[in-house]
């Protein structure tokens, strides 16, 4: 039932997202796994149903025909993340945009959350500081104990680096931007998945964002109301709901005027899995998430070596040319791209 990609998913796949992702070749590297693993701590998993904007700076316009020119494609990143979505759901669903990411770049449903602690706050700050628990400090969507002086977010850092960078987090899920994000173009949070959809498009069509972080929050609701299984239908239906919605992000892309002067690396995953209504503890169901990267810059087919939670955002500043430091003392290295 959960094989990967069965064929009639390979020929709609590639057809969804033909001329948006070409395929390429060669393998990405492994991660380390996560050491020294506590018990479970309990925490919140609620957003607030508020909609909120924080403007650091105005954003960077278009380029100009100097850079439309220019003999080599601009790297651009646009990670998605889906709040609280199963591998194995992912894969009994009908999500055709997700399964055609995934045919025209390089995929893991095996891929490693934090061992214990998988509540929202930590799969995220572990998401985007590309450390664990261990170092980032955060146990439980509390957020007490952040070391985010210490160990920032990657956007933040890719910030830091490149100046000129346009960079943008849109999330339905508040905390990823009161308490994580900072130090970045623009920050918006918004009350339904819906807004980040219309947001993100307008953002792609009047602006010009390099690395783009989106937060999906209804699949994470569906698993709290009904059930994190893909044996449940309300949640398989989420995650198709949320996968449409995808497509419509995907068209804009690719709809930009300057699209063919751009390399778009897309990475999609989640911050946890579920076990009935709930998450927070070290079961499989629980620490068992995804990693999908795709681009015409990324290899084509399954992730052979172990791939981690923590390797994401590393991988989105591998692409942008963002040198790693050693001093940064990360966890995640990057995975799925050519080398």
């Amino acid at each position: 039932m959960f094989n990967v990609l069965n064929d009639w998913k390979k020929t709609v796949s590639a057809a969804l997202l033909a001329g948006l992702l070409l395929p390429a070749s060669l393998a990405g590297a492994a991660a380390s796994p996560e050491t020294n693993a506590a018990p479970s701590v309990a925490g919140n998993a609620a957003g607030g149903p508020e909609s909120s904007v924080v403007q650091h700076d105005s954003l960077k316009p278009e380029a100009g025909q100097a850079a439309l020119e220019a003999t080599a494609k601009k790297k651009k990143v646009l990670v998605i993340g889906l709040d609280g979505t199963r591998p194995d759901a992912l894969q009994a669903a009908n999500a055709v945009n997700l399964d055609a990411l995934a045919a025209n770049g390089a995929y893991s449903w095996t891929t490693k959350a934090n061992s214990n602690y998988t509540w929202s706050a930590t799969g995220w700050s572990t998401i985007h500081t590309g450390v664990w628990y261990q170092k980032h400090g955060v146990k439980d969507n509390t957020w007490a104990g952040s070391k985010f002086g210490q160990y920032p977010s990657l956007m933040k850092r890719a910030e830091l680096y490149n100046p000129a960078l346009s960079t943008a987090s849109i999330v339905h899920w508040g905390p990823i931007n009161d308490k994580l994000v900072e130090g970045i173009d623009l920050e918006k949070t918004v009350a339904t998945d819906a807004e980040v959809v219309s947001d993100t498009v307008n953002l792609l069509k009047t602006g010009n964002p390099d690395f783009l972080f989106l937060h999906f929050d209804d699949i994470d609701h569906a698993g709290h109301t009904y059930g994190f299984s893909p044996k449940v239908s309300q949640y398989t239906k989420a995650i198709e709901g949320v996968d449409a919605q995808i497509g419509t992000i995907l068209d804009a892309v690719k709809a930009r005027s300057t699209y063919v002067q751009e390399d778009w690396l897309i990475l999609v995953s989640t911050d946890h899995g579920g076990k009935g209504t709930s998450h927070g503890g070290s079961s499989s169901e629980e620490t068992t998430i995804f990693l999908i990267a795709s681009g015409e810059s990324t290899v084509k087919g399954q992730l052979t070596g172990a791939t981690y939670q923590a390797d994401v955002m590393v991988t989105a500043l591998k692409h942008l040319g963002v040198p790693i430091s050693s001093s940064w003392n990360l966890d995640g290295r990057a995975v799925g791209l050519i080398q």
